[in-house]
């Protein structure tokens, strides 16, 4: 009797820790949607990595999208260019210490006259340590980007 009620005590604590999990992931995301960057420094810690495997030798990249810490990760992201970011999510689960995130991203970059917009297929995984960000790892589909047209 003893052992399961001991289960149930660690069930609980996990969900609970997947909710807060789940609180900060969706502030991350909140706050790179609306490319906050004051919002974004606040949720990183020396230790956070900004990665992308799939940006690894294609060509048009300015070198392999995978920075740690705060300066590095928000000077990347803010070389971008992004005016506009919107994620569509398909599917989002919890494991312990991540949130997974999984479907698309439209992309704005440029300026009011002369705008680029594209959709890529995504899954992103954030891990949360300590209610700061760990890792925001994507897996994008850069060959099935689809461009979007600006009315």
């Amino acid at each position: 009797m003893n052992f399961f009620c001991a289960g149930i005590l660690l069930l609980c604590t996990v969900s609970v820790a997947n909710a807060d999990d789940r609180q900060v992931a969706d502030a991350w995301l909140e706050a790179y949607q609306a490319q906050d960057f004051e919002a974004m420094g606040a949720l990183l810690n020396e230790s956070s990595r900004f990665i992308d495997p799939t940006s690894f030798g294609r060509e048009g990249f300015d070198g392999p999208i995978d920075w740690m810490g705060p300066d590095a990760i928000l000077s990347g992201i803010r070389a971008w260019g992004v005016t506009h970011a919107q994620y569509h999510f398909d599917d989002v689960f919890t494991s312990p210490g991540r949130v997974i995130y999984r479907g698309s991203i439209d992309v704005t970059y440029g300026t009011e006259d002369t705008r680029y917009s594209y959709n890529f297929p995504i899954t992103t995984i954030i891990t949360v340590e300590s209610d700061h960000i760990a890792e925001h790892r994507d897996y994008t589909d850069y060959d099935g980007a689809t461009a979007l047209t600006h009315d």
